[in-house]
């Protein structure tokens, strides 16, 4: 009986420290996920090496996967990727759009019932202090190029020019900047909801640190200037904050969050140089007609399917040509719009697959009350409008990390809907 309980105790021991190991790789992996290098293929190998090691050892369950709606629409989208090799012409393009967005599948498999909440939340800790880093890195990089150039600014600060740190900084770290106030966005949410769900009053110091990053990324993202992602994610905070104070009756706190949204918004337009003038400007409203125009067209030539994701770009540069659009032929510009592209690349059936995903994964928020997931879609989606973020490693990755984290690796049954 010694024995048996023994050989018990020692299986479940080996168990719990296979989790922990796995959870660490996970935090590897988050902060592998913002950061510059090559490396996030080498990470996802170790953490799928994990994977496996645990399913050898103790099965996964990975059948009650396709319960999921979330799931499920993740997978006729991928299937609608693959089959667009069937009538493509440029299949080796095609098969790097389908590897490109292999994480989507991927990544909720992984990640299924692997993790406590706390893991859970630990790991998006990881993912926001690689980010800070990130930036404070690029910070301090772009600051000592600036002064190199402009010495005589040490002395008179008020001469700052801070359209340059604006335009260079996200240049200097090769982050494109949409994509990088993104991240900074996502990190925002983050800590604004541990913000709202943590007590002054019986934790100081995690109430002040999460203070300190909401005012750092908040300030970061507003001097990357890229207005999609600042706008939504104010916007969406607002709403949410909203909801959220209205629900628990603190009216107090309702005033107090229309009142710093506003007084923000305004102190960021009046002292951002480079969002002021972005938006007195309408920069690149006119590009971005054009190249919605040029989609539209595509889209009308080739309803049903696209025209295939390898083929894509080599469409709209025509339909560029054909409208005169010359600035977009030599960039060689996608849509801009992620539905759009979708709509070229992949025809009606994309654009409603991929729409379809958004809406069970809102639902799948609401249902939860996951303000965090809610937040991040809300957020991910209105930046499709203006940027077609799933055609980039980097938009690729975050919505596919964080998607997997949130929905997905949760020990709890929540996938059953």
């Amino acid at each position: 009986m010694r024995n048996t309980m023994s050989l018990g105790d020692t299986t479940s021991k080996k168990s719990a420290l296979s989790q922990e190991v796995f959870a660490f790789l996970v935090y590897v992996y988050a902060v592998a996920v913002p950061l510059r290098s090559n490396f996030k293929t080498e990470f996802l190998l170790v953490l799928l090496s994990g994977f496996v090691w645990n399913v050898y050892r103790q099965g996964n369950g990975l059948g009650s996967i396709f319960k999921s709606q979330v799931f499920r629409a993740i997978g006729v989208y991928y299937v609608l990727c693959i089959l667009s090799l069937v009538y493509s012409f440029q299949t080796k393009a095609t098969l790097n759009f389908i590897v490109l967005q292999g994480t989507l599948p991927l990544l909720p498999i992984l990640f299924y019932r692997q993790l406590t909440r706390r893991q859970i939340n630990t790991a998006l800790l990881f993912f926001s202090l690689s980010c800070f880093c990130l930036s404070v890195y690029a910070s301090v990089d772009i600051t000592r190029q600036y002064f190199e150039k402009y010495p005589q600014h040490w002395e008179q600060l008020q001469l700052i020019d801070w359209t340059f740190f604006s335009y260079f900084l996200p240049q200097n770290i090769r982050f494109h900047a949409p994509y990088y106030s993104l991240y900074i966005g996502a990190c925002l949410l983050i800590h604004g909801y541990f913000l709202f769900t943590t007590k002054f009053t019986q934790n100081k110091a995690s109430f002040l640190l999460h203070l300190f990053f909401c005012v750092f990324y908040f300030g970061f993202q507003a001097l990357l200037a890229s207005r999609t992602a600042l706008v939504a994610t104010v916007l969406v905070m607002a709403l949410v904050g909203v909801y959220l104070t209205l629900r628990a009756g603190k009216y107090v706190v309702l005033v107090g969050v229309i009142l710093f949204t506003i007084a923000s918004s305004v102190l960021v337009f009046q002292k951002v140089t480079y969002l002021r003038i972005k938006f007195s400007e309408s920069a690149g409203v006119t590009q971005r007609k054009m190249m919605w125009t040029s989609a539209v067209d595509v889209i009308q030539e080739n309803p049903l399917l696209g025209v295939s994701p390898g083929q894509s770009e080599e469409a709209l540069v025509e339909s560029y040509q054909y409208n005169g659009f010359q600035e977009g032929v030599d960039a060689r510009y996608d849509a801009h719009n992620q539905f759009l592209m979708y709509g070229v690349s992949l025809g009606i059936l994309g654009v409603l697959a991929f729409a379809v995903l958004v809406f069970f994964l809102l639902k799948e928020a609401y249902q939860k009350k996951d303000f965090i997931l809610f937040s991040f879609v809300a957020v991910f989606t209105i930046c499709c409008l203006t940027e077609s973020l799933m055609q980039r490693r980097d938009g690729t990755l975050l919505f596919s990390f964080l998607i997997a984290l949130l929905v997905f690796a949760p020990k709890e049954d929540r996938n059953q809907s």
